[in-house]
């Protein structure tokens, strides 16, 4: 029935599907989350390079259909960088060649952790207007 409502409500409102959106965002931060769980698990392991997923805008666009353009030699080409994960160079790296900096990462986690809470929320709060509208108690 959500997944009806969403579709419906999709097309309502010109296309924009909030409920779609913050699912997406959410299987988002679960990925960074679990990349940067395994950046953590590898802070000794000799020679590991520390990695990042595409930041979710990007993720936004290249689901978008519309595309730049290249009409000069000279202009940019308008293409993002590459999908899925991404190594961090310009790390110092430690004598084995661990290129793990443990207080970056725990802080890409706790920014992560914030931004689930912040999605959970926005999509709570959409769902209970849902409710309100349909003249639900929500209990």
């Amino acid at each position: 029935m959500l997944e009806a409502l969403s579709a419906h409500m999709s097309q309502v409102n010109g296309g924009t599907d909030v409920l779609a959106l913050a699912g997406r965002r959410l299987q988002w931060l679960q990925a960074r989350e679990s990349l940067l769980a395994g950046n953590v698990a590898n802070a000794n392991t000799p020679g590991y390079v520390s990695k990042d997923i595409t930041a979710f805008q990007g993720v936004l666009q290249n689901q978008m259909a519309v595309t730049l353009a290249q009409t000069d030699a000279g202009h940019l080409s308008g293409h993002g960088g590459a999908n899925g994960t991404k190594s961090v160079s310009g790390v110092n790296s430690s004598p084995d060649g661990n290129q793990v900096e443990l207080e970056d990462e725990l802080e890409k986690v706790a920014d992560t952790n914030d931004q689930q809470r912040f999605a959970t929320n926005a999509y709570s709060v959409y769902m209970s207007m849902f409710n309100i509208a349909l003249g639900s108690s929500g209990s």
